[in-house]
């Protein structure tokens, strides 16, 4: 969002939000009030301010910010460099406090042990619903959705601008909770008649993530409809999206920007045999992020934490694509850190990420702040108020989803004007919702059978 603003020359709405992505340690955005100090764009000029912040960027080889300072630097006498050093470092160790205060902590007891799904080291990724065709109508309408790079993360859709009519072509991003029923989906890219194949998904449930022989969460990437076939079906069969392929690659090649090559690279992630060498997309993909690219940051990290290949690695990667305030990546790594068997969990830290995914409007982030602030273990993040704000906010969107009426179930029992009613109502509507998408309810039902115990009347006054 501050990148937007900025070339909108919106410099007084992207400047708080630079100082936020400082703060966190983004060299980017370091060497971006760099230049709005020095140029006074926004913001007072200001050569201290702007040697500061570029001096933090030219630390970690930032574009030209070395060139910067030194042009700068040399106007200035022994006393001023040195009263300069003193104000990098107290300004160093002010970010530092900070990032200790947001940043996750890699869990070093549990980072050699791996994630199960029964007796499965990965998920299926390919998912073939055959049975479903005899529920597709391939005259309905074209229903497509498709969206390419967004720097500043501010939609849930992502990625690979590829279209095709018929068969539907689904690529979903969802988390799957310990009793392996899959949650809070993300289309990350759909084109046709993709409703189907949704609706089935959600229904069933995947290997339960263990560790250690213990219950935990996970993430998964899923592919379907036309996304699950090979080169040859695709060249004969559906040569449109054939084409479209072979765009993306042509793009890349006649003019490979950072944008074209991470089209590039996100195409070979859902077509491997798009890729000319072993690990290509991958290869492609740690480029492109090295070169500050936030979406290719994201989904390096992702690849490498839902594949389990290096998780520090991975963890690192997730976080620099949220200092760029890409709501996907800030959701995941509110994720991470509220449930990662990997990460030390802080719920703290947590509602921070979620709280910032839910400005940018993502409504699984929203849930999870409401969730924290009506359940956390940490009693001065309970913020009854603020949940039920955020419940309101998303009531349409999570309506359908049996987790917002547990949530709003346990509101009415915390609020203020008590509703000891309404809350039994909603926790049964919860569980029942919650069966019927094949998710282990056993908990609320144990919350519910706590609540109706003893003689209990519940009459309207």
């Amino acid at each position: 969002m501050a990148n937007t603003e900025f070339k909108k020359g919106n410099y007084t709405v992207a400047l708080p939000l630079y100082e936020e992505g400082a703060k966190l340690g983004s060299t980017h955005a370091q060497y971006q009030l760099g230049v709005m100090y020095l140029k006074g764009l926004g913001v007072e000029s200001s050569a201290v301010s702007s040697m500061i912040y570029l001096s933090m960027a030219a630390e970690q080889r930032y574009h030209n910010a070395q060139s910067i300072i030194e042009k700068l630097r040399s106007s200035l006498n022994e006393r001023d460099l040195s009263l300069l050093t003193k104000a990098i470092e107290e300004q160093r160790t002010t970010h530092k406090k900070f990032q200790q205060q947001r940043l996750p902590e890699v869990n070093l007891n549990t980072i050699n042990q791996e994630v199960t799904f029964g007796d499965k080291n990965l998920l299926e990724q390919k998912i073939y619903f055959e049975e479903l065709s005899e529920f597709q109508n391939f005259g309905d309408e074209l229903q497509s959705s498709v969206s390419g790079f967004d720097d500043e993360g501010g939609g849930e859709s992502l990625d690979v601008a590829i279209v095709v009519n018929n068969p539907g072509f689904l690529v979903v991003e969802n988390d799957v909770a310990s009793d392996g029923s899959v949650r809070y989906v993300r289309e990350i890219q759909k084109s046709g008649n993709t409703r189907r194949f949704l609706d089935a998904y959600k229904l069933f449930p995947l290997g339960q993530p263990e560790i250690d022989n213990k219950s935990t969460e996970f993430v998964h990437r899923a592919y379907m409809g036309a996304a699950i076939d090979d080169q040859f079906y695709l060249n004969k069969n559906l040569p449109r999206l054939y084409r479209e392929t072979r765009r993306v690659l042509r793009a890349a090649k006649d003019n490979p920007t950072l944008e074209s090559l991470y089209q590039y690279a996100m195409a070979m992630i859902i077509f491997p045999w798009m890729e000319s060498e072993d690990n290509e997309a991958e290869i492609l993909l740690k480029q492109l992020a090295e070169k500050g690219h936030p979406g290719a940051m994201y989904e390096y990290g992702f690849q490498l934490y839902m594949h389990q290949k290096d998780i520090p690695e991975a963890v690192k990667w997730i976080v620099q694509a949220s200092k760029y305030g890409l709501s996907r990546a800030e959701y995941r790594l509110g994720k991470l850190l509220l449930a990662s068997p990997w990460v030390i969990n802080d719920e703290k830290k947590a509602l921070f990420w979620f709280a910032s995914a839910a400005e940018k409007g993502d409504d699984a982030a929203a849930l999870h702040v409401a969730k924290i602030k009506l359940t956390a273990d940490d009693e001065s993040l309970i913020d009854v108020p603020g949940a039920i704000q955020y419940l309101d906010t998303i009531a349409s969107a999570q309506n359908l989803n049996p987790e917002y009426q547990y949530l709003l179930s346990i509101s009415y029992r915390l609020r203020k004007e008590r509703d000891f009613k309404k809350s039994v109502e909603l926790l049964e509507k919860a569980i029942s919702m919650g069966m019927r998408t094949n998710w282990d309810t056993s908990e609320w039902q144990a919350l519910l059978a706590k609540l109706l115990q003893g003689n209990i009347s519940v009459t309207d006054l």
